[in-house]
């Protein structure tokens, strides 16, 4: 089983294309300055920002929040604390800028299988993965 660009597109239907994003290169993302991004979400613009909280977030960027913690890239502990990755990945979802969602799952696939805190979301791309090379799960428990 080769998972090659093409079949990304057939499974996942995402292409491999847009920005690249990770802990390492948030500055690949232009104009994008952490707490001044976090201090706009706000619903109160004027509070202290010790931590990067969920809770005072605006409607939108905090169900964004949660589709990108809880879903996207879900980690075991502390989603009420934004990371500067996931403020990217609002930011780009707000403004409409293409990430390239194929590195950032296969990233965090990696992160699952390291680090303990990170789960395995993707069971149902994985069923898709095999549906589609045909993989005979017949005798499988689900």
């Amino acid at each position: 089983m080769e998972i090659t660009h093409e079949v990304w597109t057939a499974v996942a239907g995402l292409k491999f294309s847009g920005l690249r994003i990770n802990k390492g290169n948030l500055g690949v993302v232009e104009d994008f300055n952490k707490i001044q991004y976090y201090k706009s979400c706000l619903k109160n613009q004027h509070a202290q920002v010790r931590t990067c909280s969920v809770g005072g977030l605006r409607l939108d960027e905090r169900l964004l929040a949660l589709i990108v913690t809880w879903i996207l890239t879900p980690r075991g502990s502390n989603h009420s604390v934004l990371t500067g990755e996931d403020l990217v990945y609002i930011f780009c979802i707000m403004k409409k800028i293409k990430i390239n969602w194929i590195h950032i799952i296969k990233e965090h696939t990696q992160k699952a299988m390291r680090l303990s805190d990170y789960h395995y979301p993707y069971a149902v791309l994985v069923s898709k993965f095999l549906l589609y090379f045909e993989v005979n799960l017949e005798d499988e428990t689900s």
